[in-house]
């Protein structure tokens, strides 16, 4: 069995259209013929079974055999942290252990399909101790994707998040500037919602190479 390559999205904070590009992301890979899973360990905001409307099969235990047991759904593979826990479950945890638990889910204990090519990794929207830890013990990192939406704020975050990223030498594949305009139904004018143009995106990333 060869370790899949995986692609973790990440994002400074929440409500940037993360879980919706990693659906996208994992779709078009699992269309091109590729064997794909989809790993959802956002531990502050788990979303993708509500996005997917799924739901637990009767019977279905997320744990077996002391690994965690992905669903088959829609093609590919899938394994949500939102599956081992109600959603009016608080979380208490502590950073320490958020991170902890993040690092265990996302590097050791999936039981994925032998021939798997690709894990899509949805993070915690952060660049605290969950994601950095996450990353550090990532294996085959194939790149990270990073969005945004072109705001000052968000260009903030784009900034932190690819200083992290050389920290923990991760490789970049890309960064989406999510949410950059909307065409009006009307006259099909396409206006920027935001502060900022979506070029600016572009250009922070080029001055880091």
């Amino acid at each position: 069995m060869s370790e899949p390559l995986k692609i973790p999205v990440l994002s400074l904070k929440g409500g940037t259209g993360k879980t919706t590009i990693c659906l996208g992301l994992a779709e078009a890979l699992r269309d091109t013929g590729n064997k794909v899973g989809l790993l959802d360990v956002d531990i502050h905001a788990s979303s993708l079974p509500r996005a997917l409307h799924l739901e637990k099969e009767p019977g279905y235990d997320p744990i077996l055999g002391g690994k965690l047991r992905p669903v088959n759904f829609n093609g590919y593979q899938l394994f949500s942290i939102g599956l081992l826990f109600t959603e009016e479950t608080p979380n208490l945890w502590d950073g320490e252990t958020k991170a902890s638990a993040v690092r265990q889910i996302a590097t050791t204990s999936i039981a994925w399909d032998d021939d798997l090519q690709w894990v899509v990794v949805d993070t915690p929207p952060t660049s605290g101790d969950e994601v950095q830890s996450l990353l550090t013990h990532l294996q085959n990192i194939y790149g990270a994707v990073i969005i945004c939406q072109p705001n000052d704020l968000s260009l903030l975050g784009i900034a932190k998040t690819l200083n992290m990223l050389r920290e923990t030498e991760t490789p970049i594949a890309g960064i989406v500037a999510n949410m950059a305009g909307y065409k009006c139904p009307h006259c099909g004018q396409i206006s920027n919602p935001f502060d900022r143009p979506p070029e600016d995106v572009r250009v922070l990333a080029n001055n880091f190479g």
